[in-house]
C-alpha cells in the first residue's frame, strides 16, 4: 500500500529533554495504525511532533508525497488532523459551535453540512446536545465532540490521542464502536492508546513504543501472538 505518511529519523522533545529517538514510521493510505505502550514513553509526543506542535530536532516527515514544513497550522491545512488528549474544547461555546471550529479552514459549505450530518449520525448524543455549552457535557460527550471536531476538518489523516483516557468502561465501548465505524470507511487514522486490547479490533498495524523508540511492530495477528512482549511492556 502507498504510504500516506512517512516519518524517517524523527527526534524531538521539550526544551533540552529528548523524548523521541530517531523514529521511523509509515502509515499506509486508508489504514488504521495504533501506537501502543506504557504512559510517559513518548506516544503523545510523537503525535505532537508529526502535527507540528513540537519542532523536529532531526529527521523528515513526508505527507501525501510532500515534505512537511515546520508549524502546526500549515500541516493542518495540508490534511494532518490532531484530536488532542484531554479534548481541549471551547467550554463557553455550544456543541455545534465547537464542531464547526474543526471546519474553520474549509470553504465547501455543502460538504461541511454533510460532514456535520455524518458526525451527528455517528454520535446521536451530540445531536441531542448540539445547543448546549461544552462546559455542561460529561467526559464521554466531550470526547465525542473532540473526535467529531476532527472529522469536521475532513483531513487526510486523523491522529487521535488516547480516546479512552479517563472514561468509564461503557463510554469507552461507545467511543470504540464509533472508531470502528470510521475505520471501515476510507479514512486514514492513527490512534495512540495504552491498552492494546481496546484497539485490537480497529487497527491493522501496531507499533509498541518504549523510551521514545519503537521496540516492536506488527499486525493484529502478530500482536495476538506476542504475549511475552505485552506482558513485559504493558503488564499483560
Amino acid at each position: 500500500m502507498t504510504a500516506l505518511l512517512s516519518v524517517t529519523g524523527l527526534s524531538s522533545g521539550y526544551r533540552q529533554q529528548r523524548v523521541l529517538h530517531e523514529i521511523d514510521l509509515e502509515v499506509p493510505q486508508g489504514s488504521v495504525s495504533a501506537i501502543i505502550g506504557p504512559n510517559g514513553h513518548g506516544k503523545s509526543t510523537l503525535l505532537k511532533a508529526i502535527s507540528g506542535l513540537l519542532p523536529s530536532w532531526s529527521g523528515e516527515t513526508v505527507f501525501d508525497g510532500e515534505a512537511m514544513p515546520n508549524g502546526a497550522p500549515e500541516r493542518a491545512r495540508r490534511g494532518l488532523v490532531l484530536v488532542p488528549q484531554g479534548d481541549q474544547l471551547f467550554m463557553g461555546m455550544t456543541v455545534e459551535e465547537n464542531l464547526m471550529m474543526g471546519a474553520f479552514a474549509r470553504k465547501d459549505s455543502g460538504a461541511i453540512k454533510a460532514s456535520l450530518e455524518e458526525v451527528y449520525t455517528l454520535f446521536p448524543r451530540l445531536l441531542e446536545r448540539r445547543t448546549q455549552r461544552a462546559e455542561s457535557l460529561s467526559g464521554g460527550e466531550r470526547r465525542m465532540v473532540g473526535i467529531g471536531r476532527g472529522m469536521m476538518a475532513n483531513g487526510k489523516l486523523m491522529m487521535i490521542d488516547e480516546p479512552s483516557l479517563g472514561l468509564a468502561p461503557l463510554i469507552i465501548e461507545q467511543i470504540y464502536e464509533a472508531l470502528n465505524v470510521l475505520a471501515t470507511g476510507s479514512r486514514s487514522i492513527m490512534v495512540v492508546e495504552e491498552n492494546p486490547s481496546r484497539v485490537a479490533n480497529v487497527a491493522s498495524t501496531f507499533h509498541l513504543m518504549d523510551g521514545g523508540r519503537f521496540t516492536w511492530s506488527g499486525d493484529a495477528d502478530a500482536l495476538a501472538g506476542s504475549g511475552d512482549i505485552l506482558k513485559t511492556y504493558l503488564g499483560g
